[in-house]
């Protein structure tokens, strides 16, 4: 499933007008202001880790046990073309390969807006089979807006779990990029 900047940013709306997608935190207990993440969704529990990487884990049956999502924010001006997103996936392939022996990871697509106009985004999925034989499906966004970019990455046992994750965060993260007077 492919989103665009639009369907996103619709998305966001309607989620944020249906009211209760999006929670401050998602912890029970509270969080000083440094512990908060810029966005989060309700059902996830938050952990701020190193890298100033978001990561959230699943707390819910409907994004399916084991899965997680992950953001990291980086400042305005930061750029990306299309085929440098696809040479960076290719890469983070063989990484992830070489870190764990007997590990195969498949890209399954990449998608993405050409040009250079703000905003924009790339999506590429993969798939891992580990060496046990279990799959993951990842699903790995850069977006570029007018506040910043942002990189999301959705892990899921499932591929529907890890797109449906995906959307949520990204919508989210999306509108966090967009300028303030939208």
């Amino acid at each position: 499933m492919w989103f665009n900047v639009r369907s996103l940013v619709m998305l966001a709306t309607l989620l944020l007008a249906g009211g209760n997608a999006f929670a401050q935190s998602s912890t029970s207990a509270p969080q000083s202001a440094a512990q908060r993440p810029p966005v989060s969704v309700r059902g996830w529990r938050y952990e701020l880790r190193p890298n100033d990487v978001h990561m959230f884990l699943c707390e819910q049956p409907a994004c399916a046990a084991q899965s997680r999502v992950s953001y990291r924010l980086y400042p305005p001006g930061t750029a990306m073309t299309l085929e440098q997103f696809r040479e960076e996936q290719a890469q983070i392939v063989k990484v992830l390969e070489q870190r764990t022996p007997g590990q195969k990871i498949s890209i399954l697509g990449i998608d993405g807006d050409s040009g250079t106009a703000v905003p924009r985004m790339f999506k590429a999925r993969r798939v891992m089979v580990k060496p046990d034989g279990t799959r993951e499906y990842q699903v790995s966004g850069w977006f570029i807006g007018a506040r910043g970019a942002a990189s999301v990455i959705s892990s899921a046992p499932g591929n529907k779990a890890g797109d449906n994750n995906f959307a949520q965060f990204a919508a989210a993260v999306m509108l966090l990029l967009m300028p303030v007077n939208r």
